[in-house]
């Protein structure tokens, strides 16, 4: 099998390189397009239950962030291949990527999947796994 766009999801922490590393391996044996995507979760739909101040501290980057554009686009620099896109949305992680894998006709999902105890609590990669509408390469970090 062979892939021609590959979204590669990210979260810019310091293992979002390796994330990309292993996409870029994929991309470059494939001659696929490469894109990054950083999903800024919408807090509102998951902490109803906090009050109006409190929701007002949780930091969001919101879809035109200078500075999550900033870390994406150094993120792209530091990478040995073209990068397509380097895209910022907000919203429900799962609903975003797939709108997102579909807007770019993109036929890969690459993502991580960090061992702690909140990724085993509350890991997104188990519900990417019954909603992705493409096949998903899981980087475990």
């Amino acid at each position: 099998m062979s892939y021609k766009h590959i979204l590669v999801a990210v979260d810019l922490s310091e293992t979002s390189e390796a994330v990309i590393a292993k996409a870029v391996s994929l991309a470059k044996n494939f001659n696929a397009t490469l894109s990054l995507i950083y999903v800024d979760i919408d807090y509102a739909a998951h902490y109803t239950g906090l009050t109006y101040a409190e929701f007002n501290k949780l930091e969001t980057c919101g879809p035109t962030s200078d500075s999550v554009h900033k870390e994406l686009q150094m993120l792209a620099d530091k990478t040995e291949y073209p990068i397509a896109n380097c895209l910022c949305v907000t919203g429900d992680l799962n609903k975003k990527l797939n709108e997102t894998l579909k807007n770019l006709n993109a036929d890969l999902l690459v993502c991580g999947h960090h061992h702690d105890f909140w990724s085993r609590l509350l890991s997104s990669v188990r519900k990417l796994l019954n909603t992705t509408v493409t096949d998903l390469l899981v980087i475990q970090l």
